[in-house]
């Protein structure tokens, strides 16, 4: 089962927040203060936040739980990122109609090469989980996060076990955008910040090339976590984003 909270729904389009590795729907807070004239559905991913009891299996998997079990019989614009982003794509993949829009921030779209290096990067993340000073470390001066928000961020990333961690850093390692992508004809951007792996940075060209209705922007000064960092920046482009595409808000 996913765990997920919802707004009180109104007539216009709902949009959809997918988190990113370790994280959960906390991530999107700040999303729901500037978007609080908008039906929102914060989802915990699998094996992620209140969704923990739920293995993770797959992209493909875990977007035909969210088409079930949350989006239903309406239609919505998904926000993914990070891992997030890889999730939205599944979904539009598999579900076109229940898709309007696409905002993806985060992800490759070409096979990595340092899959020989997991277990190695998963010792060093398990490690990291362990040590709750660290993490009140990186929440409070990576993150920025308020007093309030880091105790809810070290719970959850806690809650992040290596067979988790490495079975969703498989997919991600060797996920391709090829052309069994190619029929999502829904408005899609790709952004990334320009301080973010080159690997990530490229898909905001490779992306357009495959997905007809995509584009790429990079983010100034921005690094991967800039959803949470420079709130005011991302929930300005994606006002933008939703209000210039097909209606917006207004759908």
């Amino acid at each position: 089962m996913i765990d997920f909270f919802e707004t009180v729904p109104t007539d216009t389009v709902p949009i959809l927040f997918l988190h990113g590795l370790g994280a959960s729907r906390w991530m999107c807070w700040q999303q729901q203060a500037a978007f609080s004239d908008t039906p929102l559905i914060l989802v915990d991913l699998p094996g992620h936040g209140k969704s923990i009891n739920t293995p993770w299996q797959s992209f493909a998997d875990t977007a035909d739980m969210i088409a079930g079990e949350v989006i239903q019989n309406r239609a919505v614009h998904v926000v993914g990122l990070s891992l997030g982003g890889h999730v939205a794509l599944e979904l539009a993949k598999r579900y076109p109609k229940m898709v309007q829009s696409l905002f993806i921030s985060g992800i490759t779209v070409r096979p990595m090469h340092f899959g020989f290096l997991l277990k190695l990067q998963s010792r060093i993340v398990q490690r990291g989980i362990r040590n709750g000073p660290y993490l009140e470390k990186i929440a409070r001066e990576h993150y920025h996060l308020p007093p309030g928000k880091i105790s809810e961020f070290i719970a959850n990333y806690q809650l992040l076990t290596s067979k988790t961690y490495e079975t969703i850093w498989k997919e991600i390692i060797r996920f391709r955008l090829d052309g069994s992508y190619g029929h999502i004809d829904q408005p899609c951007l790709f952004a990334a910040g320009d301080q973010e792996s080159r690997g990530i940075m490229e898909a905001t060209k490779i992306a357009p090339e495959i997905l007809p209705n995509a584009v790429g922007k990079l983010i100034p000064g921005a690094q991967h976590d800039w959803p949470v960092q420079q709130p005011a920046q991302f929930n300005r482009l994606l006002r933008e984003w939703l209000d210039f595409h097909k209606g917006g808000m207004d759908s």
